[in-house]
C-alpha cells in the first residue's frame, strides 16, 4: 500500500473503486500497489476546486449564515460577504475582539 495526497476530494469515489482506503490519521488515501500509477493519474487529472479561483466570491458567511444581498443595481449591502468567507459584521466583531 502507498500514501496518496493533493487533490483527491473531487476523485474520491473513483479511488475507493480502485480499492483505496482514506487514512484519517496520515490524511491521505492509502492504494493498492498495483492501482497507484492509475490513481496517481486521476488525481493530477481533477479539476480544481470552484474556490480556488481568484474570482471566488462567497455568497454565505460561514460563521453565522448571513446571505448576502444585493440592490437592484447590483451593489451589495453594507454587510457584504468577504473573500474570507466571512461578513463584515463577523469580520469586525473578530479583529475588535466584541
Amino acid at each position: 500500500m502507498k500514501a496518496l495526497t493533493g487533490n483527491t476530494y473531487p476523485v474520491k469515489d473513483q479511488i475507493k473503486a480502485l480499492g483505496g482506503k482514506w487514512d484519517g490519521d496520515k490524511k491521505a488515501w492509502m492504494i493498492p500497489d498495483g492501482k497507484f500509477d492509475q490513481a496517481s493519474k486521476l488525481v493530477a487529472g481533477a479539476p480544481k476546486s470552484a474556490a480556488s479561483g481568484k474570482n471566488f466570491s462567497p455568497k454565505k458567511c460561514v460563521i453565522c449564515g448571513h446571505i448576502e444581498k444585493r440592490d437592484s443595481r447590483g451593489y451589495p449591502d453594507p454587510d457584504r460577504i468577504l473573500k474570507s468567507g466571512e461578513c463584515v459584521s463577523c469580520y469586525e466583531e473578530r479583529k475588535m475582539g466584541y
